[in-house]
């Protein structure tokens, strides 16, 4: 009688193995049919390791930047509208420079992959929700922008801030922040969005040097979509 126990203990064991060996299997095939799929997608989307995603024309990350002439950028008619992905903002910029959105960010951001550090961490413009950071700035967004560095460990300060307004007349302030390491970044601009206590428009100039009169005349385009 112990030996028919012992035998059908042993039988479900192994059935249990077996089965967990099945569905190992099963899953690594969907997951290799998953990434097998995402290198199959067409032209305009490149997905991240971290899920991130952005629309574009390339279909894999460029080994190298295009070296881009800005002086004659700066200076072409060649240039475009951009509406966002939530239609809250629009811009133009060179057709040269093509836009990178996020599918499905909350902050309906955008940027250019023109920097070292990857694009995704590099953001260019994006609404910010202020009661995401602190209920007590809604409807303050002065206060928000001069306290905005308290939200972030790698800024500890305000170096500047000066009221800003664009050729467009959108009405803000322009700020550099003291990093941790007790250098003054580059310029961030904060805009008002009519009728919005809630939200504010944030522009970072991720632009090299050389290409300042692009986003300067990229940022006087900048325009709310009512």
């Amino acid at each position: 009688m112990q030996d028919a126990k012992t035998t059908k203990e042993a039988e479900d064991k192994g059935s249990l193995t077996a089965l967990s060996i099945v569905v190992l299997i099963v899953f690594l095939l969907l997951v290799g049919g998953i990434y097998w799929w995402v290198s199959k997608k067409g032209k305009g989307e490149t997905v991240f390791p971290a899920g991130l995603n952005y629309t574009g024309e390339e279909t894999t990350p460029q080994a190298q930047r295009p070296s881009y002439d800005y002086a004659k950028m700066a200076e072409s008619a060649d240039w475009v509208d951009f509406v966002s992905a939530q239609g809250q903002y629009k811009y133009k910029h060179p057709t040269e420079l093509y836009p990178l959105v996020f599918p499905g960010d909350v902050n309906d951001a955008v940027t250019f992959d023109i920097a070292a550090v990857p694009a995704q961490l590099n953001l260019m413009v994006l609404v910010e929700t202020i009661s995401n950071y602190d209920p007590k700035y809604r409807g303050n967004q002065e206060g928000f922008v001069r306290n905005y560095h308290t939200f972030f460990d790698g800024l500890k300060g305000v170096s500047e801030i000066e009221e800003f307004t664009t050729d467009q007349g959108l009405e803000g302030w322009r700020v550099k922040y003291i990093t941790g390491d007790d250098s003054v970044g580059t310029n961030n601009y904060f805009f008002e969005i009519p009728g919005e206590s809630n939200k504010i428009l944030h522009v970072n100039n991720i632009f090299p040097a050389e290409g300042q009169a692009v986003f300067t005349r990229l940022l006087n385009s900048v325009e709310i979509v009512e």
